[in-house]
């Protein structure tokens, strides 16, 4: 019986020390991107050894090989790199080679699948430190970010323009996941009489442009914060204006709002959307996209977020009609790192 328990003791052990460490995998695949690790293998062409590696990583040389030989273990481990052997020539020796494994395609910049902005967007202390006074959030009205930092996110952005930078970046990268699905799995929603659309906090403009290009009969327009505008690049056939939603919003046939209600509490997301009310034509809309929560996820995000969750079969439902409007429809996306679903709010 001892040995049994002395067992489970150690399994139960295991889990918490797997917690405690739970950050590793985080901060090993921002040393990845940070070192350029998957471009070096990529633009080599074939597999590269651990002195080849070392050799072409755009770092201060010499590195040391026995730190770098850790570093891909763990990433290896962690199934985004390959190890392979090779035979030598003499000897009958096996020399041990580094290759990209299918996730590491992400981890290439440039591409429009990369996700080398995420990488570094999230694992940057500015959305980090947040998570060390999550006990302080329990209590009041606490906005974490600002308790982190003295500021709201948006002064703190508008401060920061590398970051700002980046956290767009971001955006964009993870507008690229869920767009294309949008425009391709509910053409209904962009169809039925919409000759105008303002995209409400769209950043960038990743999924204004998206929006564009697959319903070029739409007169779209980017609206966001002065300093997110001036951001953006210019989009073909999109028009770009900047202001604050909770002061006033373009008017249009539809407005179109992507992850940006969660960021609020109840009464500022029923502020927003009476607003949207007030500008939206007669017989248009207001279509957004949030995450739906599901209790029966596996996702960690759809457990605990820092943000509040729109809850749209308990809370959302209450803030639609708080705001004034009279139905709602919802349509699960099936692209996106967690339960993405478009909501058409009428």
């Amino acid at each position: 019986m001892e040995v049994v328990n002395q067992q489970v003791d150690q399994e139960n052990q295991a889990i918490i020390w797997r917690q405690i460490y739970g950050f590793a995998e985080s901060l090993v695949l921002k040393c990845a991107v940070q070192l350029e690790i998957a471009e070096t293998i990529h633009n080599h062409g074939k597999p590269m050894s651990l002195p080849e590696l070392a050799s072409k990583l755009p770092i201060d040389q010499p590195v040391n090989t026995n730190s770098l030989y850790r570093v891909m273990r763990y990433l290896v481990h962690m199934k985004l790199f390959n190890m392979e052997t090779f035979p030598t020539l003499d000897n009958g020796q096996v020399i041990e080679k580094y290759s990209l494994a299918p996730p590491a395609k992400y981890l290439i910049r440039g591409s429009e699948q990369s996700m080398v902005p995420a990488v570094l967007c999230i694992t940057d202390e500015y959305l980090v430190a947040p998570w060390h006074l999550l006990k302080e959030g329990l209590t009041g009205n606490c906005n974490l970010f600002e308790k982190a930092f003295g500021k709201s996110f948006d002064d703190y952005m508008g401060d920061n323009p590398e970051k700002n930078q980046n956290f767009n970046e971001t955006m964009a990268c993870y507008s690229n996941l869920v767009t294309s699905a949008l425009v391709n799995e509910c053409k209904s929603v962009f169809c039925d009489g919409i000759n105008t659309l303002v995209d409400v906090g769209g950043g960038t403009g990743t999924a204004v442009s998206a929006i564009s290009k697959a319903f070029p009969n739409i007169k779209c327009t980017l609206f966001d914060l002065p300093h997110v505008i001036g951001d953006s690049p210019e989009i073909p056939n999109v028009t770009k204006t900047s202001g604050d939603m909770f002061k006033s919003i373009p008017t249009a046939d539809a407005i179109f709002m992507k992850n940006i209600l969660h960021d609020w509490d109840d009464d500022e997301c029923v502020q927003i959307l009476k607003r949207c009310k007030e500008v939206v034509s007669k017989g248009g809309k207001v279509i957004l996209v949030e995450m739906i929560m599901d209790t029966d996820s596996a996702h960690p995000y759809s457990k605990l977020r820092l943000t509040s969750d729109l809850d749209m079969l308990k809370n959302g439902k209450k803030l639609i009609y708080a705001a004034g409007f009279s139905s709602y429809k919802i349509t699960q996306l099936s692209a996106g790192f967690a339960a993405q679903s478009v909501i058409e709010v009428y």
